[in-house]
């Protein structure tokens, strides 16, 4: 069953967490050719909001400097109406130390940094990557197209032609997955030159949550102090150790929750009999298509002690999150919504209502089986079990 990675602002996560208090300068020297004066301005990407520095060329040349922790993404910005608006722009990856960069006015996209190991990993990436994108564009274009579609309707009652939608949907997938394997080939030949650096990192971030725990712990240990330091090494932190408190052998994290029906709900409280959790969404197309095979399941060993809780992903539409339950009939076992707080996961804040972090979820459908004693004898999903697994081990008990 293919996995559905949970979408989430990985780039606002842990950014205002104090993990590494110690910062480090660095100095950016730089020359517009063909641009003698004016403004130039850099946007750094390692606050909530970011931040943005300005300076006036001296015959074409600028230095910034400031105090950076992990190397981290900016943009050189030149004929700026706004915050967000710049007639020309340069994506970096800045790092603590001396660097360099050479911009000719008139081909200001082709900007040269010298001095930073992971802007020199992402230029590899970007060059590798550029023909297999530009192949891919009529087909993220209808991807975008139909999604839009899908938006304008779902709050609609007309079910027929939501499924339609979401049929188109899944064929643009496909149409699109080809590609999305030619970009991760593209990754893996960068991180053959560098291993362990800013897209090992970056790499990993989307991985963590498919890979058995052990290797992503591994492959995170294989990282630079620089990319353990950067969002994404941070991420990587912070997703193994909550996969360690959701994994086989320790105490299930108790929670206690509102279920459907409006009644008081806990994990403590169904101590005594064998709990599967399991971690969907409304949206998730594999967790829908599993849903008479949980129903087989619950038929089958409800009376002998077993209880599902289905913890949906829908915190941001309660709406839909009741109609799939209804429109599947999975009423007959307990449910919850995740609790993800979106203000929260913005500020970087712990969100201990978060019942998903609390598992370490990073992809649906992932299932965790808890024992009458409270302890997590079974995960199932991307990096874990299958469903196969599942099934065994449920014979093994009942």
């Amino acid at each position: 069953m293919k996995a559905i990675k949970i979408i989430i602002q990985i780039s606002l996560l842990l950014i205002a967490g104090p993990l590494f208090a110690q910062s480090k300068s660095f100095t950016l020297i730089g020359k517009v050719a063909g641009k003698a004066d004016g403004y130039i301005y850099l946007s750094i990407a390692d606050s909530e909001n970011g931040r943005m520095d300005s300076i006036q060329l001296n015959q074409g040349k600028f230095i910034f400097t400031g105090q950076l922790e992990y190397p981290t993404k900016a943009e050189i910005l030149m004929e700026k109406k706004s915050e967000r608006l710049a007639d020309k722009r340069l994506p970096l990856i800045l790092e603590p130390g001396e660097m360099t960069l050479s911009i000719d006015y008139n081909q200001f996209e082709l900007g040269e940094l010298k001095g930073s190991v992971s802007n020199a990993e992402q230029d590899m990436l970007n060059k590798k990557q550029a023909s297999i994108r530009i192949n891919m564009q009529p087909a993220q274009q209808h991807y975008n197209r139909v999604v839009e579609k899908y938006l304008a309707i779902r709050e609609q009652k007309d079910t027929a032609a939501s499924k339609n939608i979401r049929a188109e949907m899944n064929a643009v997938q496909k149409e699109m997955e080809p590609f999305h394997a030619q970009i991760r080939a593209t990754e893996d030949q960068v991180l053959e030159h560098y291993p362990n650096g800013f897209t090992a990192a970056n790499r990993l971030m989307y991985a963590v949550g498919q890979l058995p725990l052990e290797e992503s712990a591994k492959r995170y240990e294989a990282l630079s102090t620089g990319a353990k330091r950067s969002i994404a090494g941070r991420y990587v932190q912070s997703k193994i150790q909550a996969i360690r408190r959701g994994s086989v052998g320790v105490n299930a994290p108790d929670f206690a929750s509102t279920d459907i029906n409006g009644t008081p709900l806990s994990l403590s409280a169904h101590k005594g009999k064998y709990v599967l959790l399991d971690f969907w969404a409304s949206w998730c197309v594999p967790c829908r298509k599993g849903n008479p095979h949980l129903l087989a399941l619950y038929a089958k060993y409800k009376e002998k002690g077993l209880e599902i809780i289905g913890v949906a992903s829908d915190d941001g539409n309660e709406k839909a999150w009741r109609k799939a339950v209804e429109d599947d009939k999975i009423a007959v076992w307990k449910h919850v919504l995740s609790g993800q707080n979106i203000e929260k996961l913005r500020k970087g804040e712990r969100d201990d209502n978060y019942i998903g972090g609390q598992y370490g979820i990073t992809t649906l459908p992932t299932k965790i089986l808890i024992d009458p004693q409270g302890q997590i004898i079974g995960r199932y999903g991307s990096g874990a079990g299958t469903d196969a697994d599942l099934d065994k081990k449920l014979t093994e008990i009942f």
